[in-house]
């Protein structure tokens, strides 16, 4: 069996992987599947986006403890994904470990938080889309990428990217020891995997929202996009 591919990331703009310069969000040379991507600084130098401040509050909910989640599903119109959750040792490259049809991967050291209903951060769960296997995020990335074409971007921090609409709205729910935490996707898009890593909403450590990134895939072919999803805490309940 061929290798996994690894997942890039990146402090700034550039990273070297050995001797080379290697592009940011970009699988390794002989993957096994295509990675999603995450470009990862310190937690501690994120800031929160300049648009966080004008989301509305969250609904009373239950007291869920910040924990590791253990149980993932994100549910819509079209797909329902449910997978479990790997916790990943802050290592770079990341490389998201075990079984990739039914497994999403979060980091629980150094970068982002442990979920809870009143997080003080942003927590990214990392997922696997290939063009040649049906991994875990692949009805995501599949569904996403029917809307890129290329034209029309959008600017965020300097950088074109694609806006998504077909994933707002849909529903992530993330099971943990202490109870179950649900968000809403409140906005989608793909932007280049050499470029994500300048875009700072993606970065900025908001408080309550998870971001999912996995790689672009579209007509059975793997591109150089990274679709990216934000979504906010809607709901909570205690076990």
């Amino acid at each position: 069996m061929r290798r996994r591919s690894r997942l890039a990331l990146a402090l700034a703009a550039v990273l070297l992987l050995g001797a080379a310069s290697y592009s940011l969000f970009r699988p390794s040379p002989d993957p096994e599947i295509a990675a999603a991507v995450l470009p990862v600084p310190a937690v501690t130098s994120a800031q929160p986006s300049s648009s966080s401040s004008a989301l509305p509050p969250p609904p009373p909910h239950d007291v869920v403890a910040p924990a590791a989640p253990t149980g993932f599903e994100m549910s819509g119109s079209v797909f329902d994904i449910k997978a479990d959750v790997c916790q990943m040792a802050y290592v770079r490259p990341l490389d998201p470990p075990g079984e990739q049809r039914h497994t999403v991967c979060w980091v629980k050291d150094t970068f982002g938080v442990a979920p809870g209903s009143d997080s003080g951060g942003t927590s990214y769960i990392l997922g696997h889309a290939w063009a040649e296997a049906p991994l875990v995020f692949n009805p995501l990335s599949e569904l996403a990428m029917k809307e890129v074409t290329g034209q029309n971007p959008e600017m965020q921090s300097g950088v074109p990217t694609f806006p998504v609409a077909a994933i707002n709205g849909y529903k992530i729910a993330l099971n943990t020891p202490n109870g179950t935490l649900v968000y809403t996707v409140a906005r989608t898009f793909a932007v280049s995997k050499e470029r994500a890593g300048d875009v700072q909403s993606v970065m900025a450590n908001t408080p309550n929202r998870i971001v999912l990134i996995t790689c672009g895939v579209a007509n059975g072919v793997d591109t150089d996009y990274n679709i990216i999803v934000d979504a906010y805490l809607t709901s909570s309940a205690s076990v």
